[in-house]
């Protein structure tokens, strides 16, 4: 292969990655995918892999490749290093490999180039002149030029900017010229369905006939970001996908690593870990389908510098995805969820007879959780998870409950640390739910909850043309008995409304689930200064130390809010004053400064923590600065950057 048509291999799939070469023909990107890695190649074994020039009836050396991943899993051995050279690999990826401790067997990229593991139909990336044909009759309307039989549903993306683009449940609503609500009798909203809605470029399947539809048109609703980008999909490159595609799958693999990777092409799942241990995802990037990675019984587990980026487009609103087919209810869905969540867990089949391992003792840093409807569920874990970005969720943030029943052995929980983290235009931050009556420990320091930024929550209707929009809270639950024992401290909490979307830092309390809140700054943009209490009248909980302020409100509700949980016992050493940033400005898109200036009224006001709870930077002696940055120290790095 000449050098030319190796760069013009590597330029496409850099497209493919979401790395950005020239101005994308449909949106902007949310996200992009690192340049390609300049790792050096490890002193073992080397194995070769070229979507280009390979053979699978070759020798998997760097003068003979082997041309698909799945050919080269069968001779790979302790120790070995698979080299993907730059391309894509339009594969489902099954790996089972068994490395040894000290020998992993490693997957990554040759360096300088990128390696694309794809679950998704090629010609609608690399010909999409080929792939569609109008639709007689339909206007802005066309179909895929041959059937996909038997594909349960169709995922999609664009393919220069790596946006999802919606899953329409019936042709109606890919065809409607309407974007607002509108009820055949707004009287009777229970028993009449909606008119036909769009709600932005998208896809429906047809199941009787294997055929894929595709609808770019424009969107035109007032205060959103919209969709203004080509809207004939012969003239750009696609990304679909099948239901069932998943990309990567990780099955009783033992000692292996991955290393700058891209996924995509995924359907339901993009990544699933079943029963894997002593695994390590080093600068992967992971497009999500409606889940990006789904794991269980895995562990140990290490996660460093990843991007797990959901499908949700910037014009979609939360409300479009909600379910509304109820039994008795004469409504429709109207859009799959285009990703429910950038990770879950789950436990069942031989966790039922054997006692394999549960998902635990994992290590999630540096890595990102966006654009999705929820962020990653985390609960039952025992985890350490920091330095993370977790932005742009319409729901949930991370979910912190268990979310299944523990082995008799170990009854006693397991203990998960969220610290270093940035969280930022989430609904709620850190959510709870689910039946299992959670006996692990949750300690949550030294992050930047910076809520201020409103989600779309509602799309507007003829009725009311209206956005609607609500800013974030830092915890809430879904009901059941969820809530953990939990130490929040040296946190720093921004939220811009009062009511609903107070801070929650003290509900649903309880006797046996004690809960600690020390060393906090919280801003409230509106009303609230102290967060209220709520919860069993025996409730175990302590707060101490915390810095209150809101740049609008009225200093006596905030001082009478304050004498209120002093009658509780609580926050003897509460301040009740601007903590004094180095940058703060209280409108709701402006990027903050949350280190504190030398004359804050932060710094040495904290209380002394206890000696077991961990702190990276806790200070040598004297009493700690109130927040997650104390006055001197740089702000942490979050994310792949």
């Amino acid at each position: 292969m000449s050098v030319t048509h190796r760069l013009l291999a590597v330029g496409a799939t850099l497209l493919a990655a979401g790395v950005v070469l020239a101005a994308p023909l449909s949106h902007p990107p949310l996200r992009t995918a690192p340049p390609p890695s300049q790792r050096p190649m490890d002193a073992g074994p080397a194995r070769y892999a070229d979507p280009v020039r390979g053979d699978d009836a070759a020798a998997g050396t760097a003068q003979a490749p082997w041309r698909t991943v799945g050919r080269a899993l069968r001779d790979l051995a302790p120790g070995d290093t698979l080299y993907l050279r730059g391309g894509t690999y339009y594969e489902n990826v099954y790996c089972a490999l068994v490395g040894a401790e000290g020998k992993p067997i490693t997957l990554r990229s040759y360096p300088g180039e990128q390696a694309v593991l794809d679950g998704g139909w090629r010609e609608f990336f690399e010909t999409p002149a080929q792939a569609w044909t109008p639709v007689a009759g339909s206007e802005g309307e066309y179909r895929s030029v041959r059937p996909y039989r038997n594909a349960r549903a169709v995922l999609g993306w664009f393919g220069d900017s790596m946006i999802g683009l919606n899953t329409y449940y019936h042709a109606m609503d890919l065809r409607a010229r309407g974007e607002l609500w509108h009820w055949q009798d707004w009287s009777k909203q229970k028993e009449t369905d909606a008119d036909p809605l769009y709600c932005g470029p998208g896809l429906w399947y047809d199941e009787g006939t294997g055929y894929i539809h595709c609808r770019l048109a424009h969107t035109n609703v007032e205060g959103i970001v919209n969709y203004k980008g080509e809207t004939d999909p012969r003239k750009l490159p696609m990304l679909l996908a099948p239901f069932r595609s998943t990309p990567l799958t990780v099955d009783r693999a033992r000692w292996v690593r991955f290393q700058d990777l891209v996924i995509r092409g995924a359907g339901y799942d993009a990544v699933i870990l079943d029963y894997a241990e002593n695994v390590e995802f080093d600068n992967v990037t992971v497009w999500a389908g409606s889940y990006g990675v789904r794991a269980a019984r895995t562990g140990p587990l290490k996660v460093t510098r990843c991007g797990f980026y959901g499908s949700c487009p910037p014009w979609l609103f939360r409300s479009d995805t909600s379910k509304r087919a109820y039994p008795g209810r004469p409504q429709r869905d109207i859009t799959r969820l285009n990703t429910h969540a950038t990770w879950v867990i789950e436990s069942g089949r031989e966790f039922e007879v054997f006692a394999t391992p549960v998902n635990d003792n994992w290590e999630i840093s540096y890595s990102e959780f966006t654009d999705s409807h929820d962020g990653p569920y985390f609960g039952g874990v025992g985890l350490r998870f920091h330095h993370n970005l977790v932005h742009n969720t319409e729901d949930d943030g991370i979910y912190l409950s268990q979310m299944y029943p523990r082995h008799r052995y170990m009854r006693g929980g397991a203990e998960v640390h969220i610290y270093q983290n940035y969280f930022s235009r989430i609904l709620t931050a850190l959510a709870f739910g689910g039946p299992e009556d959670t006996a692990d420990k949750v300690f949550v320091y030294r992050n930047i909850f910076d809520l201020r930024e409103p989600v779309l929550t509602g799309r507007p209707s003829t009725r009311n043309p209206k956005l609607a929009q609500s800013s974030g809270k830092v915890m809430g639950d879904h009901g059941s008995p969820p809530w953990p024992e939990m130490n929040l401290y040296q946190n720093t909490f921004v939220v811009a409304e009062g009511t609903r979307y107070s801070m929650a830092l003290l509900s649903a309390l309880s006797k046996e689930r004690p809960r600690r809140v020390m060393n906090n700054i919280c801003v409230n943009l509106e009303a609230l200064f102290i967060p209220p209490i709520s919860g069993a009248p025996d409730a175990v909980f302590a707060v101490d130390g915390n810095l209150y302020w809101s740049p609008r409100a009225d200093p006596a509700k905030g001082a009478a809010d304050l004498r209120r949980l002093r009658k509780e016992g609580q926050d003897a050493a509460a301040v009740l004053a601007d903590p004094r940033f180095v940058k703060f400005v209280a409108d709701l898109t402006t990027p903050n400064d949350y280190r504190l200036q030398p004359d804050s009224p932060a710094i040495g006001r904290g209380v002394e923590l206890p000696k077991d709870w961990p702190d990276p930077l806790r200070p040598k002696d004297g009493k700690p600065d109130i927040g997650a940055l104390p006055a001197g120290v740089e702000p942490f790095v979050v994310g792949r950057k």
